[in-house]
């Protein structure tokens, strides 16, 4: 799994105006892209449908997450 797939992943859950310009590992979830906690949470089941990691194991790491890069790195860490 790619930076680019986790980002694609991240892009097909967020609303289409916000990955209209495409998901870069550096853009901030809550200003650039607009992610709340529930959008975060869909973001989570999601990651853990399609590559299997232990969401549920990770929360509070995907709760401090600021950035898509964040996000990228508890998924390489699981």
């Amino acid at each position: 799994m790619t930076d680019d797939d986790i980002c694609q992943i991240i892009g097909s859950v967020i609303p289409k105006k916000a990955a209209k310009a495409g998901i870069t590992p550096a853009m901030s979830l809550r200003a650039d892209l607009g992610i709340d906690s529930l959008a975060l949470m869909s973001i989570v089941f999601v990651l853990e449908e399609k590559i299997g990691i232990d969401a549920f194991g990770k929360v509070d790491q995907f709760v401090g997450a600021e950035r898509v890069s964040d996000i990228i790195k508890i998924v390489r860490e699981s």
